[in-house]
């Protein structure tokens, strides 16, 4: 394999999925998504054996693979539920198994990555929503004229979801998109903020693409990360379509290199569906980017 300095591996671990990044030559993309359900099995002495020893063969071949880039990793969501002597533990093992250190970082943390990642991306005086939905929480940061002026955090994710609501993955869901729309929406807090655009962050421009969303051109501002926007009640009825009329297997193979990853995508579009009704969101703008890209901005002096 090949050394430089700047080539770097940047991994983002959450409840449901892994993000593999990689920055050569000044340019950061996403090579690699996999998926391994941490919160099955899951509590706070520890993840089950089965995804630990899945979680440290994925790292073991991709140390392998980038041999001379360097790999942080950066994980969330559940990871911060173990408690104090499991993470220990966790990270002992990963370390003498990979030679890598297994960092948790905070709800602060990852949403000042969030915001570093999406803020100066935009040129709007109003006040923006900025949403990044976990596999076992979910950030909100409020954002105007580059600084963020507002934050929440709530333990509603696409793995609590999964689990609470059995059935929304058979082939058409045996749950009304309805029941989850309102249970979220009933736990959501309120905003001190009147926002009316959102940022909908972690891959989703990608899935609204795959998933033939009604997308339009974004006319609000100027991004090449940012070509398209949703108005709401477009989105909640592309929601109930992929609820009621697209099977469960033809999501999987819109992602054939992840169908994992489609596991998450009712709950998740119901989820955000909630949140923008909630705080009556009336454009959503997909975005690919996430706290890795927050990370690589900071690095980068971006």
């Amino acid at each position: 394999m090949f050394f430089m300095d700047d080539k770097k591996v940047l991994i983002d671990v959450g409840s449901s999925t892994i993000k593999v990044y990689v920055s050569s030559d000044g340019i950061l993309s996403l090579e690699k998504i996999e998926s391994i359900f941490f919160n099955e099995g899951f509590s706070d002495e520890g993840i089950s054996l089965k995804n630990e020893e899945m979680l440290i063969k994925f790292l073991q071949e991709l140390k392998e693979t980038y041999s001379g880039f360097s790999v942080s990793i950066y994980a969330t969501a559940v990871f911060r539920k173990l408690s104090s002597e499991a993470s220990k533990r966790l990270g002992k093992k990963i370390y003498e198994k990979t030679g890598l250190s297994f960092n948790v970082i905070s709800h602060e943390m990852e949403n000042f990555y969030l915001e570093k990642a999406l803020l100066g991306k935009f040129d709007l005086d109003e006040s923006v929503l900025l949403i990044n939905v976990g596999g076992g929480s979910t950030e909100f940061v409020v954002a105007r004229n580059g600084e963020s002026i507002e934050k929440k955090n709530v333990d509603i994710g696409v793995g609590v979801l999964l689990k609470k609501f059995l059935g929304v993955n058979d082939e058409i869901s045996s749950i009304d998109k309805k029941v989850i729309v309102d249970f979220v929406e009933g736990e959501l807090p309120e905003l001190d903020n009147k926002v009316l655009k959102a940022f909908y962050t972690g891959g989703e421009l990608n899935y609204m693409q795959l998933a033939n969303y009604p997308l339009v051109k974004n006319v609000f501002f100027d991004d090449v990360a940012h070509p398209s926007v949703i108005g709401f009640a477009d989105f909640a009825m592309k929601n109930e379509e992929i609820f009621s009329k697209i099977k469960f297997q033809e999501l999987e193979s819109m992602m054939p290199e992840s169908p994992k990853w489609m596991h998450g995508a009712r709950v998740c579009s119901a989820l955000v569906e909630a949140i923008c009704k909630k705080y009556e969101i009336e454009y959503i703008i997909p975005s690919n980017s996430n706290l890795i890209d927050g990370v690589y901005s900071c690095e980068n002096g971006i």
